[in-house]
């Protein structure tokens, strides 16, 4: 599996963003397979419409050939506003659709969170979890799920009150470094760079991809940097054989938690 992380330095609000990512994109040649995934940021279609933004998301997945996790944008579902995105397959068919748990900042002024953060889904052999920026620090995200992903992937928008993106960047790397250990998964995080737009709070740029046991040190976690597009190999069988070597000393720390009865 290859995973496409995004880091555009560019934001319209509108479906545009879609164009300027698949310009990036083509410039690199990038061809994708079925199991492969691009990641786009959260609110990459803030303003669409659901029809809209759905069908964005189709066209990009079928383009170049592999799955699409679409960022998110605000949608109307059951008379309140929800930041919700979608994940679509190489022949542009929704898979699933997640939404955010956990609304931060201004947006709690005008949407309201959903009962249950993110969704779990599978890509050919791969156990998958994907939950919006804000649930990615929520502990309860992670209860309950159907199976343990091998990757989970955060569609972000990383807003500071800081001055600088510093401290940001500084907490979003080790809490992925953390959390890949934690769920014997991959970590992958799509952002917006810093800065983009004219945002009141820009965001701090915190794409990257946390391996849940490198070989080396350096490989812990690896940032796009300035980079607006990076392509990453996955191997699952990495988390898998941390899984069952912490299972085999005691030291699972992300047991599968299925809801009570």
């Amino acid at each position: 599996m290859r995973v496409v992380l995004t880091q555009p330095s560019v934001r319209a609000r509108d479906a545009s963003d879609f164009d300027y990512v698949a310009t990036l994109l083509r410039k690199r040649r990038f061809r994708g397979q079925s199991d492969d995934v691009i990641v786009l940021p959260e609110l990459i279609g803030e303003n669409s419409a659901t029809a809209d933004y759905l069908a964005r998301c189709a066209a990009m997945a079928q383009e170049f050939g592999c799955h699409v996790i679409g960022g998110s944008h605000f949608t109307e579902a059951g008379g309140r506003m929800i930041n919700q995105g979608a994940v679509v397959d190489a022949r542009g068919e929704v898979v699933t659709l997640y939404q955010k748990a956990n609304p931060y900042g201004l947006e709690r002024e005008f949407s309201t969170g959903s009962d249950r953060a993110g969704a779990s889904f599978k890509i050919g052999e791969v156990e998958c979890f994907v939950l919006v920026c804000a649930d990615f620090w929520h502990v309860d995200a992670y209860r309950g799920l159907p199976a343990q992903p091998e990757i989970i992937f955060v569609p972000a928008f990383s807003v500071s009150r800081k001055s600088t993106p510093d401290l940001a960047r500084a907490r979003w790397r080790h809490a992925m470094i953390a959390r890949a250990f934690e769920q014997a998964a991959y970590i992958a995080v799509s952002d917006w760079a810093y800065p983009v737009g004219k945002e009141i709070r820009p965001s701090s740029g915190v794409a990257g991809l946390a391996h849940p046991d490198p070989a080396r040190t350096e490989d812990l976690l690896r940032s796009l940097g300035k980079s607006e597009v990076q392509v990453f190999e996955i191997d699952p069988e990495a988390g898998r054989l941390l899984r069952e070597d912490q299972k085999s000393r005691g030291f699972e720390i992300a047991r599968m938690r299925q809801e009570q009865p």
